[in-house]
């Protein structure tokens, strides 16, 4: 039987949508946040820049996931249809999958109409489409996305600026010293 992202979120994170500014709220104490780009800088200008966003996600995610561990994707978003015929949702040219994706929508707790539709995929680390994907998020062209280890609950959220990180199975010190220059010099951490 093919595992089921969405029912595993589920039982393990209620109806939090998986979304890294939803998640800071919920999981204060698991969280770390770290940027793309030196000095807070938000987009990349250079190939250089952009080498440097993919080095920092690959180290942060290696941090996290274990080579060839199961993973899955998920990407929440505001009201978003289920595409039909050969269209189809989709993270760079990985397709997320209507028979395990499309769920009822998730609650963010405020009022019935506000609501975050998931859909999820499983994949392994290190994901052949992970530069590609991250590539996406970093230039706004993509948002949303998470990637989730089942076995240790171990969550990324990359997004434009950076990465929001949740993490079960390092203490969020230790992270946060390991890529201690990556940190925001904010003291919300932000």
């Amino acid at each position: 039987m093919h595992p089921d992202p969405l029912a595993w979120w589920q039982s393990e994170f209620g109806e939090i949508a998986p979304r890294g500014h939803l998640l800071r709220r919920a999981l204060s104490a698991k969280w770390v946040r770290f940027h793309s780009l030196p000095d807070s800088k938000r987009y990349a200008e250079s190939l250089e820049e952009y080498a440097e966003i993919e080095h920092r996600h690959h180290l942060v995610a290696s941090a996290l996931f274990n080579a060839g561990e199961p993973l899955y994707v998920f990407r929440a978003h505001h009201d978003e249809a289920r595409l039909r015929g050969k269209a189809r949702h989709q993270l760079a040219g990985r397709q997320f999958r209507e028979a395990l994706a499309v769920v009822p929508p998730i609650s963010l707790g405020q009022d019935k109409e506000d609501r975050m539709y998931v859909r999820a995929f499983v994949s392994k680390w290190k994901p052949d489409f992970f530069e590609a994907a991250i590539r996406l998020l970093a230039d706004w062209k993509e948002v949303g996305v998470s990637f989730v280890s089942p076995s240790t609950k171990n969550i990324l959220c990359p997004y434009d600026g950076g990465m929001d990180v949740f993490t079960y199975s390092i203490a969020p010190e230790e992270l946060r010293a390991l890529f201690a220059d990556w940190r925001s010099p904010r003291p919300d951490g932000l």
